[in-house]
């Protein structure tokens, strides 16, 4: 049975809250619960700031009697509560943000805040409204009169001339700018609110000592607050629900209200978005004895669906969420890689947007405005966008096996790579010209290109690697299409040239390993930093220096237990926290692209790899500036504090892609999937299930048995260990009863294979159901493999009934396998 993974975190431990988003809107939220700001996509910018909601019991407060302050009895006093009384709690769930709280030792609330996921179809976007659920209970034995009050800030980064009116069908203000009538914010409710009012009293928003009436007046105008105060009468035991919506629709008032009319109410939308959620991120389940990565492969996935934006140009993301409308092809390459896994139709659009971007000598833009459509190259004549936009392309079709699409943009493809011929140099390498002397984005063709007074230009080792494998791609796609024969051989005779030339002129012969770059004046830099991934990943050098290099970045100069720095700390130029975190700092992404690359040499540093920067956004969030399971872009490479964007759109992909095709070993040949599980010695089982491949999903699952693997899968692959294929995953059917283990079981024609893994570092009981997957009356042959004795158990003879519900004993990181085969009477 699925279940959708969350962290439960006591409020002081946290320094922000979640970051949400949906294709309409982003929003971040902070550790109070409240709402920092509402971005909206289409207009690329923040158009309402914060949102608070406040509670108050009826109750004069002291200093009323002691000034004689004169009180009309007839009407009602509230005085301010504060969520003090015992722990306040946050659930940080894929969905929303949970916070639990007490009040007045009486009421006990839970406020949920979420973006309804709710976009089936490309023609559609998800709803632009932020829900913000009050669940309420009087769990005291007399009645409470509450009054709540919800305030938001309506002007965003709009100009201070917001004007709103209260709508009585909507139950809510509807707010634009007098100067310009569209975007419209909505602020409405669905309990009837008993007041409402626009002001400028910010303080009262946070008063301690007394909770005044609203105005029913609207007259306020600029700079506003907009606030609803509903008020409710709870009696003893009685609990009430309702939700508070803010929309951000990019249209005038008349169709905001037709928008936000037509909305799903706020429980039905976090059902459909929960559904969603179910649905789509146990796709590529990964499942391993190591729970850091089954949970850092399942969070990937919810933070790729949170940056997945449908702008005026598109369904595209941007690197910067909240901030930005630009959308780099770089990271848009990363993302194809590992969203092929998960979503890949959305793969698709970022591909065939990026294709009507290229220019017309075959080079890609560095990025573009996605409000706009206008790209921008930063002067470059070559970098890493040009070459990723093949590799993206190349998973693309392996993953897919779509040809009608690849014959459609091939011809991209191809004047993509006949770009990369027409910038070799006499020398065989792929060489950057740019050299302007303010550095920066201008004169470094290299992911690092945001470091000021700093170049990496001429022939960049990064650059050629991934040129060495892009070409060496087009070749493969070029010789699925009958007709680009002669293509095949022309870009896999240039992928051998440069590979040949890197190995002569870029390796320094005093370590064996790869320089920098050699730059435009022709001097050889000899750093040795993060970048020496690249010829290893993409298969551009030799084994003995892809291990040598692998070997160096395990060191503790690189090494944190938030994973690779970007740089030495041993390096002159070393600035943990300066320049982006680019020479010193601790980058994810980097960590992860050191996981792939490690895998064939060393599974142990893989694994280390990727535990150790996912792990690091829960260890403790309030100190590092984290939030777990929130894929942060950035560490201060010595005090390890997040120092970037608190939701990072290409880490996750990153991640998800070096944990599939490293950790459970599948290679996409276009063909039969290619399966080698590449893990450490102790770990004798892991699985992978539902896979997006070629239209349909595969399953596998493998079991170390006597020092060898055998695979079980859900369709033919291209092994070098023992298979057996089966036809149906039915893992999603049997209910377990245990966090601490996972169950994956496939079924053929009379016969049940059956996998339940121990995820601990403890022995562990497994309650297990199958009374789902096996026939009611029939009996079954069955065998168990046990893990810890390393052999088959005596087989026995078995009627359903008997082992409908059984329970498994596991040593730590174990597992049991069950053979059922039903056997006539």
């Amino acid at each position: 049975m699925q279940r959708l993974p969350s962290y439960h975190i006591p409020a002081s431990r946290l320094g922000m809250g979640s970051s949400l988003g949906n294709s309409s809107l982003w929003v971040n939220t902070k550790n109070t619960g409240d709402i920092e700001r509402i971005f909206s996509v289409a207009a690329g910018k923040t158009l309402v700031g914060s949102f608070s909601v406040r509670y108050g019991l009826v109750g004069r407060p002291l200093w009323d009697f002691r000034l004689g302050q004169k009180h009309d009895p007839s009407e009602k006093s509230y005085t301010p509560l504060d969520a003090t009384e015992g722990e306040v709690t946050f659930d940080i769930h894929p969905a929303y943000q949970r916070r639990r709280f007490v009040l007045a030792a009486a009421l006990n609330v839970r406020e949920t805040v979420f973006l309804p996921l709710l976009a089936r179809e490309e023609a559609q976007s998800d709803p632009p409204i932020l829900y913000y659920l009050v669940d309420i209970e009087n769990s005291s034995a007399r009645d409470h009169d509450v009054r709540i009050v919800g305030s938001a800030r309506l002007r965003g980064e709009t100009a201070d001339d917001v004007i709103a009116e209260y709508d009585a069908s909507l139950q809510g203000l509807v707010a634009t700018n007098k100067d310009e009538l569209r975007p419209t914010r909505t602020l409405a409710c669905t309990e009837k609110p008993v007041a409402y009012e626009t002001h400028f009293d910010f303080g009262h928003v946070y008063d301690a000592t007394q909770m005044r009436t609203l105005s029913n007046s609207c007259e306020a105008s600029g700079d506003i607050l907009g606030a609803l105060q509903v008020e409710l009468d709870l009696k003893a035991g009685e609990r009430k629900l309702f939700a508070f919506k803010i929309g951000v629709i990019e249209g005038n008032a008349d169709e905001a209200r037709a928008t936000f009319q037509a909305a799903t109410s706020g429980v039905d939308a976090l059902d459909l978005t929960i559904a969603h959620l179910e649905d789509v991120i146990h796709r590529s389940e990964v499942i391993t004895p190591d729970p850091v990565i089954n949970d850092g492969a399942l969070w990937s996935k919810v933070n790729m669906r949170r940056v997945m934006a449908k702008y005026p140009t598109g369904w595209l993301f941007t690197n910067d969420p909240g901030v930005s409308s630009n959308v780099v092809c770089r990271d848009c390459a990363w993302f194809v890689v590992g969203n092929n896994y998960f979503m890949p139709q959305f793969s698709r659009s970022l591909l065939d947007k990026w294709a009507t971007l290229q220019y017309a000598d075959g080079k890609l833009p560095e990025f573009v405005n996605a409000l706009t459509d206008q790209p921008q190259d930063d002067g470059l004549n070559i970098n890493d966008d040009t070459p990723l936009y093949v590799m993206a392309a190349d998973h693309y079709y392996r993953a897919t096996g779509d040809l009608d699409w690849l014959r459609q943009i091939y011809p991209s493809l191809a004047k993509a790579g006949r770009h990369i011929v027409s910038q070799m140099d006499p020398r065989d390498l792929v060489y950057c010209s740019a050299n302007d002397p303010r550095g920066y984005v201008w004169a470094i063709a290299s992911w690092r290109n945001v470091i000021p007074n700093y170049s990496i230009n001429g022939a960049v080792t990064e650059i050629n690697a991934e040129c060495v494998a892009a070409l060496r791609y087009l070749a493969y796609l070029a010789d699925r299409i009958p007709e680009s024969d002669a293509d095949a051989r022309y870009f896999m005779d240039y992928s051998n040239r440069i590979r040949h030339a890197m190995a002569k002129h870029l390796i320094n012969p005093d370590n064996r390993m790869f320089y920098l770059n050699i730059g435009v004046e022709g001097e050889a830099h000899t750093d040795v930093t993060g970048d020496e991934v690249f010829p290893v990943m993409f298969r551009a050098c030799d084994e003995e220096t892809a291990y040598r290099i692998i070997s160096r970045l395990n060191s503790p100069d690189f090494w944190t237990s938030a994973g690779l720095r970007t740089a030495s700390n041993l390096d002159p130029r070393y600035d943990p926290a300066a320049f982006s975190g680019l020479i010193g700092g601790v980058w994810p992404g980097l960590t992860w692209w050191y996981a792939f690359a490690a895998a064939p040499f060393h599974p142990e540093f893989m694994v280390k790899a990727l535990r150790s920067s996912f792990e690091h956004y829960a260890e403790n969030p309030r100190r590092y500036n984290t939030v777990p399971g929130q894929f942060s872009e950035w560490f201060d490479g010595e005090s390890l504090v997040n120092r970037g964007m608190r939701l990072s759109p290409w880490e996750p992909p990153r991640f998800l892609w070096a944990a599939i095709e490293g950790v459970c070993g599948l290679t996409l040949t276009g063909d039969l999937p290619q399966i080698q599980p590449l893990v450490p010695v102790d770990w004798r089982w892991l699985a992978l299930r539902r896979v997006p491949y070629h239209g349909e999903e595969i399953s596998y699952f493998a079991v170390r048995a006597r020092s060898t693997f055998h695979l079980y899968t859900t369709c033919e692959i291209d092994t070098s260990h023992r298979h057996s294929v089966y036809t149906t995953d039915a893992s999603d059917n049997i209910p377990i009863f245990s966090r601490s283990a996972r169950v994956v079981a496939f079924q053929r024609e009379r016969e049940t294979i059956l996998l339940v893994g121990n995820v601990t570092t403890t022995s562990i009981n497994v309650p297990v159901d199958l009374s789902s997957i096996l026939m009611a009356g029939a009996k079954y042959r069955l065998s168990i493999y046990n893990s810890e004795s390393d052999a088959w158990e005596r087989e026995t003879v078995i009627a359903r009934e008997q082992v409908t519900s059984v329970t498994a004993t596991i040593e730590s990181q174990g597992y049991r396998l069950m053979h059922f085969t039903c056997v006539d009477e």
